[in-house]
């Protein structure tokens, strides 16, 4: 009996040493991630990301970067993470898009899901990550594409909402010379949103949703806004609608950017129209 009290008052002592000593398991394997390897942060981080826990993901998968992992699945991981502290859920921007209240088809819409969008710097940021796969899957297209309709809408805002109430309206000032010196010209924001080797082009981000969204529904023939590239497959209407509404976003910048400097009133007008909101 005295040997068994023995063993459990040493049992008893082991433990609460391992206490007063501050290594407990869980430091031991928070130093298991701190000292482990790439793949293991790559690993711990898409783990924090199932878990919504974005800003620990986000410091996994830079730390990841650092130890010289640029692969996929650290871009991948590091644009989910700098994502969702934007403010952005893909299947809850799916459902703004093709639920919504505004005209489902139209550019509207984005701006109504734009509205979800809290840091359009880490958003942006996100964006470049994703641009940098270099083996992107439909899941990456349809992730990226959605990301940079709703990075062309708030970037339109920071420029032309100069009221300052989240919406494109009469009272904004907008023409020909609007410039805060903080944001783009026109010249360069148009490029920026329709050039196919932009990062942000709504070019590019119609051609890969129709690549993501080819599959499913009836046979649908298409050409992209800016450039007249030919594109065919199976959608779904929800699905065609969503394309439709980048297309017309697109197309309704490529008239715009044909009134800049020749009518101001057009040039406003078609801004102005852009959200529904005039």
């Amino acid at each position: 009996m005295k040997s068994r009290h023995s063993l459990l008052v040493f049992a008893v002592l082991a433990v609460l040493s391992l206490f007063l000593s501050g290594c407990n398991a869980f430091e031991a394997f928070d130093g298991e991630i701190e000292a482990g390897d790439s793949q293991t942060l790559v690993d711990e981080g898409n783990l924090k990301l199932a878990a919504a826990d974005y800003s620990h993901a986000l410091e996994l998968f830079e730390r990841a970067m650092a130890k010289g992992d640029s692969g996929d699945a650290a871009y991948r991981g590091r644009a989910s993470a700098k994502a969702g502290l934007a403010g952005f859920n893909m299947f809850t921007v799916l459902d703004r898009l093709q639920n919504g209240t505004s005209p489902i088809d139209s550019p509207a819409v984005i701006f109504s899901a734009a509205k979800l969008i809290k840091n359009l710097k880490l958003l942006d940021e996100a964006i470049d990550d994703m641009n940098r796969l270099t083996d992107p899957g439909n899941d990456d297209l349809l992730f990226r594409s959605l990301m940079s309709a709703l990075s062309a809408a708030k970037t339109l805002l920071a420029k032309y909402d100069t009221n300052l109430n989240q919406k494109l309206d009469t009272p904004d000032q907008i023409d020909f010379d609007t410039n805060d010196g903080k944001t783009l010209t026109w010249s360069q924001l148009y490029t920026r949103l329709s050039s196919a080797g932009s990062a942000w082009s709504l070019e590019k981000a119609f051609l890969e949703l129709t690549e993501a969204f080819n599959g499913r529904g009836t046979e649908w023939v298409l050409i992209s806004p800016v450039n007249g590239v030919s594109r065919s497959g199976t959608y779904t209407p929800a699905n065609r609608s969503t394309v439709l509404a980048i297309g017309s976003l697109a197309t309704s910048l490529k008239t715009a950017n044909a009134w800049f400097d020749k009518s101001e009133t057009e040039f406003k007008t078609m801004l102005l129209n852009l959200d529904g909101a005039s």
